[in-house]
């Protein structure tokens, strides 16, 4: 999977012209995961992620139309999300302790896309066992609630 990973990915930069230097793909338990190292990653990136997030659902399509099963997958640049993803589990800490500290039964978070939903889920249900999370709203609305069990 990572190599037809790979070459879906540099069939597209190709074809979009975007600058790349290497592509690494790696396989963490069933979940791909392909950062791009390049020169001018904000051409790759786009406005607050937008088109990393469209490169990702371009190829997550073209996944599933060459091998016929839903992959799993996520991609970076230059480590770009998974930055942005430790800022979101910081942020995490923070409302669960400020949650803790004032008493609250629940938290209710911003909207998220469903990739940023997922981390804040995991990282709930594998570091805070007295806690439970629950998605809410529907469409860009979505949102996770924090609560206790």
């Amino acid at each position: 999977m990572e190599t037809i990973i790979k070459r879906t990915l540099t069939q597209l930069l190709d074809l979009f012209g975007a600058p790349y230097d290497v592509i690494g793909v790696t396989d963490e338990d069933g979940h791909y995961r392909a950062n791009i190292e390049t020169v001018d990653p904000g051409q790759i990136i786009g406005t607050r992620g937008g088109v990393l997030h469209a490169l990702e659902t371009l190829l997550q399509h073209f996944l599933w139309k060459e091998t016929g099963d839903r992959v799993f997958f996520s991609l970076d640049v230059d480590n770009y999300r998974k930055q942005k993803d430790e800022e979101l589990l910081e942020r995490i800490r923070e409302n669960i302790t400020f949650m803790k500290e004032n008493g609250l039964a629940e938290f209710q978070l911003r909207p998220m896309r469903p990739y940023l939903r997922r981390i804040v889920h995991l990282h709930i249900a594998s570091h805070y066992p007295e806690l439970t999370t629950d998605s809410t709203g529907e469409g860009r609305d979505r949102a996770v609630k924090i609560l206790y069990k």
